[in-house]
């Protein structure tokens, strides 16, 4: 599946918005993309987005914001 720039861009000014993180149930009401949708582009973005673990759910955060 190849990442439409659009959908990428407003999962990207999503997370800016949060530089704390967020789930992706979160990600996907602030973008306006489904909630499915939003976490396969998150898997597809790697290298832009990093995660860790609370409890039993993934925070997800842009790798280079604090850079």
């Amino acid at each position: 599946m190849a990442l439409k720039a659009d959908k990428q861009e407003k999962v990207i000014q999503a997370l800016k918005s949060a530089p704390h993180g967020m789930w992706v149930r979160e990600i996907a009401r602030k973008s306006g993309i489904d909630k499915s949708t939003c976490s396969r582009y998150l898997e597809k973005m790697g290298s832009e987005v990093e995660f860790e673990f609370w409890g039993r759910n993934k925070i997800f955060r842009l790798k280079n914001l604090n850079s």
